[in-house]
């Protein structure tokens, strides 16, 4: 009998997670994937999902973690899961493992790097990142993203990871991930992948830089606050650059103009949340010295509609899959603006399975990003 490879999305808007289990593999169907990934609001039972998965895919790794919000070119919502089943001809190699943080991020991630090697027989610091790409779904409630994707960075320095941090309704007070058949809070879902066809990392977001630039002059990036802006409160520079008063300043001017850090004439996102006292904290960590453009939103939706072609378009081959990893703070956009069927209308001309995340990873922690691996 011939193996069905297809490239499958499921989703279910089922809280119940056992009815949401059995929506996910119906959905699946009758597939052999080599990997299955799956999402699911935080109150869902992820152990139950996951070995509900694993029983009815025995051959597959079984990756995925809670989120903020599920979609697939099948569904959207709040509240249910989704599954994505990829085959032998979509990835050709996997390993999966869990990165178990109890004693701190380094000794997590190292742990979870010599699991890796092990399955896959070789280093994962020797892997050729032309043919193999690293997926994170990171613990994604106490701030620790940016020791993890260093940690990373030291294992495999050469090797890529993308993802997201895992969600948990946006309350950043616990998150699960689940791997090799068990479920965690303080971990990371680890996986090294080496697709059969070329692939892609997406990540794009849609803002653009304006000419007004800052630089920060005292900031404490363990706690993801900055002090001061150009010198001064940064409360009160940040206003300026809005023309607001600072007692004006509310969520809805965070949401719409965050800072940027400009690489390359590409920017890479942090967001503000609020205001304490007279310091801004942020969504990631930020250093001193360094220089922040204050950015100015496009049409979002037009965005996600150009993401997929943009991401390949260096590959010459359209694209058939995707993993995604959309910020918590694009689906509040979305949903301020009614615009929700839309933007994941956009998406939908691929098969893929993604999560609203607590921030966004690709070469560190950002924020307002769409990331993932697009697939050919």
């Amino acid at each position: 009998m011939i193996a069905n490879l297809a490239t499958r999305s499921a989703y279910t808007s089922q809280t119940d997670s056992a009815q949401a289990a059995a929506e996910l593999i119906a959905g699946l169907g009758a597939v052999t994937p080599r990997l299955v990934v799956f999402f699911a609001t935080v109150e869902q039972d992820g152990a139950l999902i996951g070995n509900a998965l694993r029983l009815r895919f025995p051959e597959a790794h079984v990756a995925g973690c809670s989120s903020n919000g599920e979609f697939s070119e099948q569904g959207h919502g709040t509240g249910g899961a989704v599954a994505l089943a990829l085959g032998s001809d979509v990835i050709a190699q996997v390993a999966s493992t869990l990165a178990i943080l109890d004693d701190g991020v380094p000794a997590g991630i190292e742990a979870a790097a010599a699991a890796l090697s092990a399955q896959l027989g070789q280093s994962i610091r020797d892997l050729d990142p032309e043919h193999w790409v690293g997926l994170g779904f990171l613990e994604g409630a106490t701030g620790r993203e940016e020791k993890i994707n260093e940690a990373l960075g030291n294992v495999a320095p050469l090797l890529p990871f993308v993802g997201g941090s895992a969600g948990d309704r946006i309350r950043f007070e616990r998150t699960w991930v689940y791997a090799s058949g068990e479920l965690r809070h303080n971990a990371c879902a680890l996986l090294v992948l080496r697709p059969a066809r070329p692939f892609a990392i997406l990540k794009t977001c849609h803002f653009v830089a304006t000419p007004a630039e800052v630089t920060v002059t005292k900031a404490d990036p363990e706690k993801r606050l900055i002090h001061e802006l150009d010198g001064r409160p940064a409360v009160e520079r940040y206003a300026e650059l809005l023309g607001v008063s600072v007692a004006e300043l509310g969520f809805p001017h965070y949401l719409a103009n965050p800072l940027g850090l400009m690489i390359d004439g590409e920017p890479w996102l942090r967001s503000l949340i609020r205001s304490e006292g007279t310091s801004l904290f942020f969504a990631c960590s930020v250093l001193e010295g360094m220089t922040l453009k204050l950015m100015r939103a496009q049409d979002i939706v037009e965005n996600a509609a150009t993401a997929f072609a943009k991401a390949t378009e260096p590959l010459g081959v359209p694209p058939r899959a995707a993993i995604l990893f959309n910020c918590a703070y694009r689906m509040i956009e979305v949903q301020i603006k009614g615009i929700g069927d839309a933007y994941h209308g956009a998406l939908s001309s691929v098969v893929h399975a993604g999560l609203h995340s607590n921030g966004e990873s690709y070469l560190g922690h950002i924020n307002q990003t769409l990331t993932g691996i697009v697939f050919s």
